[in-house]
């Protein structure tokens, strides 16, 4: 029995060895969604001409669909060619967000916090674009687990300009972020033999501690800062 779905931001799945016509098999589908919210009010289907590519069939079939749930109130046609979910409960993205967000203290002196309002966006959408635009294909596949070596020679000329190393880019190893690269640190230092690590005083307890619990070697770690040295266990 063959059976295809959609991709194009909306679930469809339509059987083509049922005797229900490919119409009514994109209303139920659709229907189905927007009654158990998983298309709130107000979110925009693809056209027309996409979701009947994406899901091999002829415009029409969609066409005749999306009259239909227009015309029992699920669907509605807007300016520019655009449809839209009519029915339904109306997203809480906005509550969500204001439940997330509450309002933050005047002045953060929380510790591990960046400034993230000086962050480069301008600067930083360019960059992406221009890499994008001149990646070749490759680069978007599974690499190496070191990261891509354009920028791993990159970030090695910047440090031996910068900072004055002699690092080459094979000695260079692109982390999700921090915390990965903590645990990483850390999984090298106790695979050299290491069986005690000293860490700065204030410091994050999410991501060192239990790299170095993981590993063994947190019964015998120390926390250095102003104050005297206190075991970790």
């Amino acid at each position: 029995m063959d059976k295809t779905s959609t991709n194009s931001g909306v679930l469809v799945v339509l059987d083509y060895g049922a005797r229900v016509p490919l119409h009514r098999q994109i209303e139920a589908s659709i229907r189905d969604s927007i009654r158990a919210g998983r298309l709130p009010r107000g979110s925009s289907l693809p056209s027309s001409r996409v979701l009947a590519a994406d899901l091999g069939v002829s415009r029409g079939v969609v066409v005749e669909a999306y009259q239909q749930l227009t015309a029992e109130g699920y669907l509605a046609s807007r300016g520019g060619g655009y449809t839209q979910v009519a029915a339904g409960p109306s997203p809480a993205t906005a509550g969500l967000l204001h439940l997330a967000r509450p309002v933050p203290p005047r002045i953060d002196l929380s510790y591990g916090r960046a400034d993230v309002s000086s962050f480069p966006r301008a600067s930083w959408l360019r960059a992406i674009r221009g890499a994008l635009a001149s990646a070749p294909n490759d680069l978007f596949g599974y690499l190496a687990g070191r990261g891509v070596p354009q920028l791993r020679t990159a970030i090695a000329d910047y440090l031996n300009r910068v900072r004055g190393t002699v690092a080459q880019p094979d000695q260079v190893v692109i982390c999700t972020g921090y915390a990965q690269g903590i645990a990483l640190l850390v999984g090298v230092l106790a695979a050299a033999g290491a069986r005690r690590l000293a860490l700065e005083d204030p410091s994050s307890g999410d991501d060192a501690l239990p790299a170095a619990r993981s590993t063994g070697t947190a019964s015998g770690s120390t926390c250095c800062g102003p104050a005297a040295p206190t075991p970790w266990c």
